[in-house]
C-alpha cells in the first residue's frame, strides 16, 4: 500500500493545533449534559406502601456506553457482569427515598434521570357526633371525620354521604410525605320533616396512576328528635287518648304506671273541656317529661257511656287485615253485651250476613279495589249507634323489575355511574322498600314514600365510584312489600353485568427467565395479562425491533425484552431479562505467539452460557501449573471449555518467542600476516535473529551468507586488520552485540577492551549518533517541503517493514 502526502504551509500548524486544543478544553467541561437521555427506567414510577419492597430496573438505549449503575440511598448499585441494566430491590422504610440512574457514555458526556418515588400509607377512619344544637324547626348536627395515619395528606380525599348520596368532597393541601392525622368537619340540618338520615365518610388515595382502595366509616343515624306536641283529644266513656305526632326514630314513648306505650291513657276530669301537653328533653338520656294542664271547665258534655261499654266488648277478626288485589276477604264482627240489638256491615263491596243479633260476617269474593274500608256498626237497646272500622291493606307486587344504566356509554375505572332500578305498577308505594345488591351482598335500602295507595311506577338509584375489581359483576335491585311480619313479597330483577374499562397491566409475569438455545420461543412465557376491553400483547427485542413470539431463541437473543399491553384505555410496559444458555464452542487460529517469561494468557476466549471453564491439556495431561512461560512451552495444545450444556475442545501450537543470544561473548584472536582468517556471526533467537558485522573495510575483507550466519573471510592478513569487529544480532524482540578483538601477533591487549579500544568504540558510538541525528534532522526538513512515497513490504517473518525514499519537488 502506497500513501501519497503533500507539504502544506508550516504556519498553520499552530493555529490548528490551538483550536483543537480549545474545543478538547470546553468538551472535556460538559459533564452530565444530555440533548438526548438513552435513560429507561422500569417501572417509570415507583407507588408503595411503606414497609414494603419494590423493584427497580436502570437500563440504556445506547449500544455504547462504559459505565451504568444506580445510586440508591447514598449507596451505588453496579450492573453484574454479562448484564446490559442494573435491578435493586428497594424497601420503603424511608418517606423521602433518593434514587437516580445514572449512565457513563464516555469520559466527558455521563447522563443521569432521578427515580419518582411515592411511598404511601392507607389512612384508618373513624366518625363520631361531635355536638347539636336546636334552631326553629331543625336540629343542627356537627360530625367529625377523623382520618389518621395517612401519606402523603395532598393525595387524600375525604367524601361525605348522606343516604348514599354524595354530599361533600374535601381535599387536603400540603408537602409533606410524612404520614400525618387530619379531620372532617361537616354540620347537617336534620328538619321534621326529613325525620331521620344515615351518614358516613369515606377516605381515599388518589395517587397520579391509580386509586387505592377508601376506607368507609360506620354509619350513623341522626333523627330530627323533636319534641312531641299534642294536636287532638278523643273521648269516650270518661277517659281519652293523648297522641303524639312527633315523627322521631324511634318514637317517643308516653310513661304512666311503668306501662310504657305511644299512647296516653287518663281518666277524664268532670267538666273537662280540653288539654294541653306540654315537653322537655334531657339531653343526657334523651328522656321526654310532660306536664299535664287542665282547661276551661265551663263548657263540659256527658260522657258516652253506651259506646265505651260496647267497644269494651268488641271483636273484629281479623281486626288488621292484608290482601292481595283480586283475592277474597272474610271480616267477623261480634259485640258480646246483653243491652245489643244489632251487629251489621256497612259497606259497597261484598256481602254480609248476621250470624245472630250479636255477630256479622262479610264476605268480599274478590277484592278489586285499592281502598277498602267496610264499617261494622252496633245498635244499643237506648238507641246509641256506635261504629268501627278494621285496617285493610290492599296490595300489588310489580309487573316487572329491571335495571338499567343511566349512562349507557363506556364505564371506565375512576369514575362514579349511576344505576336505576326500574319498578313497573308496584302498591302500595308507602310498604316498598328498593334493597341494592352486588351478587349476593346488600348494598343499599331505599325506602318509598308516596301516599298514593293505587298502584304507580317508582324507581331507584344507585351510585357508585367503579373500580377494575368491578369488572364482570353483577348487580340487581329487589323490591319489597313489607306489609308485615310475615309478609314480605319480594321481586328481584334480572342481574346487570358492569364492564368496567381499564387500564392493562400484567397480573403475573416472571422478572427474568433463563432458557436454553432453540428451545424456547417467547410465546411459552407465563405472563398473564389484565385489562378490559382485552388488551393486545406485543413484544421487542432489546434492540427495540418487534420480535416474533414463535421464533427460536438462539444465543444473539439474550437480552432484556419489553413487553406492551395495550387496550382503548391506556398502554403499560415491562421488562423481562431473558437470558438464553447455550454449551461452549471455539472459533480461535490454530497457532499463537507468546513472549518467554511472559504471563499465561488463553490465547482466545471460548463462547458459551454460562461462561465455561477452560483447562490447558497437553497430549491428554492437564498442563502449567506455573504462570510463566520459557523458550520449552513451545509446542502443541489442548484448550477444553466446559460449562452445564456441554464441552468443546481446540488443537492449537503455542510458539514461545525470545530475544536473540550469542551462544559465546567477546574473544580477541591474533593475526597470522599472510594467513586467511575466518569469522562467524549467528546468534539464537525466535523469531531467528537478522545478524550483521559492524567493521572498517579493507580490501582483503570479504562477506559471505550461509542460512542466518554472517560470515567474514579475510585473506592474507595483515597488521592493518588488526582491531574490533562488532557481530550484530536482532529479531523483533530485542537487539545484542558481541566483539572479536584482532591483534597483531606479539602486541599484548589489555583484556577484550584495552583503554584504547574502549576509546574507539565510544567515539564509534558518538560519530554513529551524530550520524544518525543529521540523517534524521535532513529527512525531516526534506518531509516539510516535499513529498514522500511510503511503501509497506512484507517480509516472510511477517514482520511489517515501510520503506521510506524521499523524492524531491520538482
Amino acid at each position: 500500500m502506497r500513501l501519497l502526502g503533500s507539504g502544506g504551509s508550516s504556519t498553520t500548524l499552530p493555529l490548528r493545533m490551538l483550536v483543537i486544543l480549545t474545543l478538547t478544553i470546553l468538551f472535556c467541561g460538559s459533564v452530565d449534559s444530555c440533548l438526548y437521555n438513552p435513560i429507561f427506567l422500569y417501572p417509570p414510577e415507583i407507588i408503595g406502601e411503606y414497609g414494603r419492597y419494590a423493584f427497580l430496573n436502570c437500563s440504556s438505549e445506547s449500544l455504547d456506553y462504559n459505565d451504568i449503575f444506580l445510586t440508591v440511598k447514598g449507596q451505588t448499585i453496579d450492573k453484574e457482569p454479562y448484564k446490559n441494566y442494573v435491578g435493586h430491590l428497594i424497601k420503603l422504610d424511608d418517606w423521602n427515598i433518593d434514587a437516580k440512574c445514572s449512565v457513563h457514555i464516555n469520559d466527558t458526556h455521563k447522563c443521569y434521570t432521578d427515580v419518582d418515588i411515592t411511598v404511601y400509607k392507607s389512612p384508618g377512619v373513624d366518625l363520631f357526633v361531635k355536638r347539636k344544637d336546636a334552631t326553629g324547626e331543625r336540629m343542627q348536627w356537627e360530625l367529625q371525620c377523623d382520618i389518621f395515619n395517612v401519606a402523603p395528606v395532598q393525595n387524600l380525599t375525604v367524601r361525605w354521604y348522606k343516604n348514599d348520596h354524595l354530599i361533600r368532597t374535601n381535599s387536603f393541601p400540603g408537602t409533606t410525605k410524612a404520614a400525618v392525622n387530619e379531620s372532617s368537619l361537616l354540620r347537617v340540618n336534620i328538619s321534621r320533616e326529613e325525620n331521620a338520615a344515615l351518614f358516613r365518610c369515606e377516605a381515599q388515595l388518589n395517587m397520579r396512576s391509580r386509586s387505592l382502595p377508601a376506607a368507609v366509616s360506620q354509619t350513623i343515624n341522626i333523627s330530627a328528635n323533636e319534641v312531641p306536641t299534642a294536636r287532638d283529644v278523643t273521648t269516650a266513656h270518661g277517659s281519652f287518648n293523648l297522641t303524639s305526632e312527633a315523627e322521631t326514630t324511634p318514637p317517643p314513648e308516653f310513661v304512666e304506671a311503668n306501662t310504657v306505650s305511644h299512647r296516653l291513657n287518663m281518666p277524664k276530669p268532670e267538666n273537662f273541656t280540653g288539654i294541653n301537653c306540654s315537653a322537655t328533653e334531657d339531653d343526657e338520656s334523651a328522656t321526654l317529661n310532660y306536664t299535664l294542664c287542665v282547661g276551661d271547665t265551663t263548657k263540659a258534655h256527658p260522657p258516652e257511656a253506651t259506646c265505651d261499654t260496647l267497644k269494651k266488648a268488641l271483636r273484629i277478626t281479623p281486626p288488621e287485615m292484608v290482601v292481595r288485589y283480586g283475592d277474597s276477604v272474610v271480616l267477623n264482627c261480634s259485640v258480646d253485651d246483653p243491652e245489643l240489638i244489632l251487629v251489621s256491615w256497612e259497606t259497597d263491596y261484598g256481602s254480609h250476613e248476621e250470624i245472630n243479633p250479636s255477630t256479622s260476617t262479610l264476605t268480599i269474593k274478590k277484592v278489586e279495589s285499592w281502598i277498602l274500608k267496610p264499617i261494622c256498626f252496633a245498635v244499643s237497646t237506648n238507641g246509641f249507634q256506635c261504629t268501627w272500622e278494621p285496617v285493610i291493606t290492599v296490595y300489588k307486587t310489580p309487573d316487572s323489575v329491571s335495571v338499567t344504566a343511566v349512562d349507557p356509554g363506556p364505564m371506565i375505572e375512576g369514575k362514579e355511574y349511576q344505576l336505576r332500578c326500574n319498578i313497573q305498577s308496584v302498591a302500595p308505594v308507602n310498604k316498598l322498600r328498593v334493597k341494592w345488591y352486588r351478587g349476593d351482598e346488600c348494598l343499599h335500602t331505599d325506602p318509598k314514600n308516596s301516599s298514593l295507595l293505587k298502584p304507580q311506577n317508582e324507581t331507584s338509584f344507585w351510585t357508585f365510584p367503579l373500580e377494575r375489581g368491578d369488572n364482570g359483576s353483577t348487580f340487581r335491585c329487589e323490591a319489597e312489600l313489607q306489609l308485615g311480619p310475615e309478609l314480605s313479597p319480594r321481586t328481584s330483577s334480572a342481574p346487570y353485568t358492569v364492564l368496567v374499562h381499564y387500564k392493562p397491566s400484567f397480573k403475573r409475569c416472571p422478572d427474568r427467565h433463563t432458557v436454553v438455545e432453540n428451545t424456547f420461543r417467547i410465546s411459552q412465557l407465563q405472563c398473564e395479562t389484565d385489562g378490559y376491553p382485552p388488551p393486545s400483547v406485543k413484544w421487542y427485542h432489546p434492540s427495540q425491533k418487534p420480535t416474533d413470539l414463535n421464533k427460536m431463541l438462539t444465543r444473539t437473543d439474550s437480552g432484556l425484552y419489553r413487553a406492551s399491553v395495550s387496550n382503548s384505555i391506556g398502554n403499560y410496559s415491562i421488562f423481562v431479562d431473558i437470558t438464553v444458555e447455550y454449551p461452549p464452542s471455539f472459533n480461535c487460529k490454530t497457532r499463537y505467539e507468546a513472549k518467554m517469561n511472559g504471563e499465561l494468557k488463553t490465547p482466545c476466549e471460548p463462547e458459551g452460557s454460562p461462561p465455561p471453564t477452560i483447562t490447558w491439556l497437553k497430549n491428554g495431561a492437564e498442563v502449567f501449573s506455573t504462570r510463566h512461560l520459557t523458550k520449552e512451552h513451545s509446542g502443541n495444545y489442548t484448550l477444553k471449555a466446559t460449562n452445564k450444556h456441554g464441552t468443546a475442545q481446540h488443537t492449537f501450537y503455542l510458539e514461545i518467542l525470545y530475544p536473540p543470544e550469542f551462544n559465546q561473548g567477546n574473544t580477541s584472536e591474533e593475526i597470522i600476516p599472510g594467513q586467511n582468517m575466518t569469522l562467524d556471526c549467528s546468534a539464537e533467537g525466535n523469531p531467528e535473529p537478522e545478524t550483521h558485522w559492524n567493521f572498517t573495510s579493507a580490501e582483503n575483507l570479504h562477506m559471505a551468507t550461509v542460512g542466518r550466519h554472517k560470515i567474514m573471510t579475510i585473506t592474507r592478513a595483515t597488521s592493518t586488520n588488526a582491531g574490533h569487529y562488532i557481530c550484530v544480532a536482532s529479531n523483533k524482540l530485542g537487539r545484542v552485540t558481541r566483539s572479536v578483538l584482532l591483534i597483531e601477533m606479539g602486541k599484548t591487549s589489555d583484556g577484550p577492551l584495552s583503554g584504547s579500544v574502549l576509546w574507539i568504540i565510544i567515539c564509534s558510538i558518538f560519530l554513529t549518533l551524530l550520524l544518525v541525528f543529521l540523517v534524521v534532522l535532513f529527512f525531516y526538513k526534506k518531509r516539510k517541503r516535499g513529498k514522500y512515497n511510503v511503501v509497506k513490504n512484507q517480509e516472510p517473518s511477517q514482520i511489517p517493514m515501510i520503506n521510506i525514499t524521499a523524492a524531491a519537488n520538482p
